[in-house]
């Protein structure tokens, strides 16, 4: 999760999170992912392109930092065009300011 306007990952919670998505690229080692970057619909959209771009290789910098091979990361913002709610209330907006994963190729688990 990030504040408002900002691409710095929010501590707790959020590190949790990443030391387990971290855990689980360590024990499946084909797996690789995008990291995809959002943000609320404040702003104008080139503004919000790059900062969700921001947020996107934040969090791309973390689990690299962490031991994840940075080439089995891409990073890719995407703004505001995929809220997951309606920008229709702070705590919507919240939600919104995000990163989530998609895995892009992946084996086997290793056992």
């Amino acid at each position: 999760q990030f504040e408002f306007n900002k691409a710095i990952i929010k501590p707790g919670i959020s590190y949790k999170i990443l030391d387990e998505v971290g855990g689980v690229m360590t024990d499946n080692p084909k797996i690789t992912l995008e990291v995809q970057g959002h943000t609320d619909n404040v702003g104008n959209d080139a503004y919000n392109m790059k900062l969700s771009q921001s947020r996107a290789d934040a969090v791309r910098a973390y689990l690299v930092s962490h031991g994840t091979e940075a080439s089995r990361l891409i990073s890719k913002g995407y703004g505001f065009h995929q809220p997951l709610v309606p920008n229709t209330s702070e705590a919507n907006r919240a939600l919104n300011r995000r990163v989530q994963f998609i895995r892009t190729e992946s084996g086997p688990p290793t056992p």
